[in-house]
């Protein structure tokens, strides 16, 4: 029958009772937490927390499980004296009805929790058949996690009660407030995943609750416990509403001796923070399954925040915060724990205000968590296989000497941990440190590669000083202008330019800039150098000339250090050799020094007083100009492939973690 729909005109009245849940949570919560009155003249200031768990007093329940067994099973015979069933043991808990007392099953040979109502204030009349019609909702609800129960009776001295079984873990409650604490053995123990499959079996259990026309209206984190065996119990059935039955309310004589928990017509059942909007407005009629999906969105919220979804200081606040609506997006809250967008959207669509919002029942939602569970599943499957291949790369790269072949096997085990869970974060460092970390060494697939690169850095290098040895036709002019002295010498001196700019142009055009063809043209370079003697003699314009070849060329070829030392020696030679033939008489001399002072006397060319200033004007200018486009050339070369590494270096650093 639709909820909706019902005629319900009284108010509900709570009739479960206080079970302390440490190492044994029992069938009820305390009823003042559960209860809001809405008698005229009660004004609730301020409300209790409804996670009052301290963190310190999970210690006994600890300490219980870890030590706990289950006891030996003993078949022997036994005595069927009814007046003897039932051995008391110990007070577990107790509330304004009655209390929960551990008892001993003589017929069965098992402890039971027995629910004892009391005798006094709110003891008569329709405060029993509550009492019963607890019980009685409870047992019929046959379902794993609804716990049964066993026996309704009267004692000698007219108390009525009923037994269940005895049930033993942590209530949701205790689980959150232990992992909100970062409580070791809590965090361990429970998982986000086995939360949500113990939420996802409540969903079950209150599908077939809803199926039997039975609402609980008080679903909370206290009222949901996971046994020590993977056992889950819904608890606390005192307030469940039987769809199309109104619900048992106080005669006069009933409320005048109520206890404080209890309540009167008009009251609002349940939780606050916890009940529904519809619960909170005092709806009586909308109260449906959509009211314990809204309160199973609301547990939901919590297991995945760690906090309350509706949160005030007091019961006013809460049941306006309700009534209103929040934002019930887990994400929103709680950015940092990696809450998945299924989860997210599930969340959302529980908590909605409007009850036609939400998911059409309690199987729906269980159907949504459980489809995530199984991507979960398979996830977590991807995260082991990956974390495999990672510890295999570990392994590989653990030896003191990795060779090539096994680096490659490790990257690829990288690359496969990778594509098997993309936010696995020790893959991605030890990828992200092997892709950017700088080595000596390269590999010879690597080294090959870059040889290739130099390779066609050296040929545009051979070919750009080839048209650069050229523009030293731009002085032939000047020269023939200034007069020639020495053709033999001159002529020299534009066959060696021209060779050496041929050749340069020749490497370029070809791509043949091996270590072989670079000898020579280092060789042709400064022998051009040396002829640059013939004009201004061994030690003005040529050392200037001999430093910007050799500075061209180690910065164009990537020079290494044994062809460091063959420029250096080849730009020394270029000075010297021509200073020693002039020196040992061979040549001409083309300086004198007479009176403190030195006499240029050119081999090849004159040099009237106008003229040689206007050569070595130009001569300078032309060198200038040459150093900056030669040795600027090759700097550019060096900037570009410096951008090109950074840059790529940069982008693996965004798409891998620092």
């Amino acid at each position: 029958m639709d909820s909706r729909n019902e005629n319900d005109t009284t108010g509900s009245l709570k009739g479960g009772d206080t079970a302390l849940s440490e190492a044994e949570t029992l069938v009820s919560e305390a009823e003042t937490k559960t209860l809001v009155r809405a008698v005229p003249g009660a004004r609730p200031d301020t409300l209790q927390s409804n996670t009052g768990v301290a963190a310190e007093a999970l210690a006994p329940t600890l300490a219980h499980e870890s030590s706990s067994e289950p006891k030996v099973v003993d078949a022997s015979p036994v005595s069927f004296d009814a007046s003897r069933r039932y051995d008391d043991r110990k007070l577990l808990g107790a509330g304004g009805m009655g209390e929960v007392r551990l008892c001993a099953d003589a017929f069965v040979g098992r402890d039971v929790a027995m629910k004892i109502m009391r005798k006094g204030p709110g003891s008569t009349g329709s405060a029993r058949a509550r009492f019963l019609r607890e019980a009685r909702v409870q047992g019929q609800l046959e379902h794993p996690s609804i716990v049964p129960v066993y026996d309704i009776g009267r004692e000698p001295n007219g108390n009525a009660f009923f037994t269940m079984k005895r049930v033993k873990g942590h209530t949701f409650e205790e689980i959150i407030v232990g992992l909100r604490e970062e409580v070791s053995q809590i965090t361990e123990k429970y998982s986000r995943r086995k939360l949500l499959s113990a939420l996802s079996q409540v969903c079950l259990a209150l599908e077939l609750s809803h199926r039997r026309g039975v609402v609980h209206r008080d679903l909370k984190p206290a009222n949901i416990m996971l046994g020590d065996y993977g056992e889950v119990y819904v608890l606390d059935w005192g307030v469940a509403k039987i769809l199309g039955e109104a619900d048992l309310s106080l005669n006069e004589a009933d409320a005048a001796e109520a206890a404080v928990d209890q309540t009167a017509v008009g009251s609002l059942v349940g939780t606050p923070g916890y009940m529904a909007p519809e619960q909170a407005m005092g709806d009586i009629d909308a109260i449906g399954p959509a009211s314990d999906v809204y309160s199973l969105g609301v547990i939901l919220f919590e297991l995945l925040t760690l906090q309350p979804l509706i949160t005030g200081r007091t019961v006013q606040d809460l049941l306006v915060q309700t009534m209103r609506g929040v934002d019930s997006s887990p994400q929103s809250r709680a950015p940092e724990l990696d809450i998945a967008p299924e989860l997210d959207a599930i969340c959302v669509r529980a908590c909605a205000v409007a009850w036609e919002d939400r998911y059409a029942s309690a199987r729906e939602l269980h159907d949504a968590i459980e489809a995530v569970l199984d991507g979960e599943q398979d996830a977590e499957k991807r995260e082991q296989l990956s974390q495999q291949h990672v510890d295999r790369a570990h392994e590989i790269l653990g030896a003191e000497l990795v060779p090539e072949d096994a680096q490659a096997r490790a990257m690829q085990e990288l690359t496969r941990a990778i594509a098997l869970n993309p936010g696995n974060r020790d893959a991605l460092r030890v990828l992200t440190e092997w892709v950017t970390s700088s080595t000596r060494e390269l590999p010879p697939e690597a080294e090959a590669a870059l040889k290739e690169v130099e390779g066609k850095d050296r040929a545009r290098s051979a070919k750009r000083m080839g048209y650069g040895f050229l523009s030293w036709f731009l002085l032939s002019p000047l020269f023939l202008w200034l007069g020639v002295r020495s053709w033999g010498c001159a002529l020299a001196t534009e066959a060696a330019v021209l060779l050496v700019a041929g050749y340069g142009i020749w490497m370029g055009k070809t791509g043949r800039a091996g270590p072989e063809y670079m000898r020579w043209g280092i060789a042709l370079t400064f022998v051009v150098v040396g002829t640059a003697s013939f004009m201004l003699g061994p030690l003005i314009l040529t050392p200037a000339i001999a430093g910007t070849a050799a500075a061209a060329l180690v910065i164009n070829i990537r020079a290494n250090t044994l062809t460091r030392r063959y420029i250096l020696i080849s730009a020394l030679t270029s000075v010297f050799f021509p200073l020693g033939l002039q020196l040992s008489g061979l040549m001409p001399a083309s300086y004198a020094v007479e009176n403190g002072q030195i006499v240029l006397m050119p081999v090849a060319m004159n040099l009237p007083p106008t003229g040689a200033l206007i050569f070595l004007s130009a001569a300078t200018v032309l060198q200038l100009i040459l150093t900056v486009l030669l040795i600027g050339g090759g700097v550019d070369q060096l900037v570009r492939a410096e951008r090109k590494n950074f840059g790529q270096a940069w982008r693996l650093k965004r798409l891998l973690p620092q």
